[in-house]
């Protein structure tokens, strides 16, 4: 007599069938991934390789050209946590910059990437560089992202202008980060394309290049940031994959803009005093250690659920409540999301 497990028939017994409103019958298995599919539950090992592009789309608002970039034969899930030491780093550096903001003046606030949310930038992370999509206008991100000769204070340290090239009529800059070596691309493509057209090693504004090594100021501001354990950096550099993803069953969003779900309870959030001096972000920590502070968007309950999602969460993360804050634990990591200054 085969064995239960919670009341369900094991496969392949003669009860481990469902039947469907046609009247067919359906193997327990294909049942139960047609449920999984349907509530966004679906395990992604469980899938073709070719499933994961359209599924991934869904989830980063990406093209199916960019996710196709994104994802290889070696690819791990939807790819958003793939990828080298040296981009899990810079990745992670990254988030202490697009995270802070504001009213608050720790070290990486003055690194002025938290002005990227304004953009609404699609992030295409893939193994070997990180993608921003701004449609609008890349050159205006990269501007004032990027650090340019004599303004010691603006930009990711040690981050610079490596290359700029046109693909599909879309302008793209390339940017590497010196201490990591990894490389972000800022494009105006949605396909994001790797190769363009009259590619140019000089920038259109005096940005500093691959021909300037690190400044002085910037060896002091790396030097202000804290130690980042290898589980804390998965779970930073997760933030940035998920910069604006939107649950494919409409239950959750991480943009820090707006709600792209539009929900009527999350409107509350848009409270005059965000629209008027802006949204007030803190992401700071130590080691294992890291809490994250907001104002504005997204809810804390999203973003948890963003990076414990079955299909869109990093593996091996799970998160929670603790009265309004919501801890995300990964081994022995853990980052505290929680609402409001503090």
């Amino acid at each position: 007599m085969p064995r239960k497990r919670d009341g369900v028939p094991e496969p392949g017994s003669s009860h481990s069938h469902a039947v469907s409103e046609s009247g067919d019958v359906i193997p327990f298995q294909q049942a139960w991934l047609t449920a999984a599919r349907k509530l966004g539950g679906l395990p992604v090992h469980t899938m073709a390789p070719e499933e994961w592009i359209p599924l991934r789309v869904q989830y980063t608002g990406e093209s199916k050209a960019a996710a196709r970039s994104a994802i290889g034969s070696d690819t791990r899930g939807l790819g958003l946590d793939h990828c080298s030491d040296d981009q899990r780093a810079f990745r992670a550096l990254l988030a202490l910059a697009l995270f802070n903001g504001d009213v608050y003046t720790g070290p990486t606030a003055r690194w002025n990437y938290s002005v990227v949310a304004s953009y609404d930038p699609v992030m295409s992370p893939r193994w070997d560089q990180l993608v921003m999509v701004a449609e609008r206008a890349p050159e205006n991100v990269a501007t004032r992202l990027l650090a340019t000769v004599g303004a010691a204070s603006r930009g990711v340290p040690g981050l610079r202008h490596e290359v700029s090239y046109t693909c599909h009529g879309q302008r793209s800059v390339c940017l590497r980060h010196l201490p990591t070596g990894a490389l972000l691309t800022i494009t105006g493509d949605p396909a994001g394309c790797r190769r363009g057209n009259r590619p140019s090693h000089v920038p259109r504004h005096p940005y500093l290049t691959l021909d300037n090594d690190l400044t002085a100021h910037e060896r002091r501001a790396l030097a202000a940031v804290p130690t980042i354990s290898g589980e804390a950096a998965t779970l930073l550099a997760g933030l940035v994959s998920r910069y604006n993803l939107v649950d494919r069953r409409g239950h959750w969003a991480t943009s820090l803009s707006w709600d792209p779900l539009e929900r009527p309870g999350v409107e509350r959030r848009k409270e005059p005093e965000v629209i008027q001096q802006g949204a007030v972000r803190r992401l700071w920590g130590t080691g294992d250690s890291w809490e994250f502070r907001w104002t504005g968007y997204p809810e804390p309950r999203d973003l948890a659920l963003a990076l414990t999602h079955r299909e869109a969460g990093v593996k091996s993360a799970g998160f929670s409540r603790h009265g309004d804050s919501y801890r995300v634990v990964l081994g022995t990591a853990s980052l505290d999301l929680c609402d409001g200054k503090g």
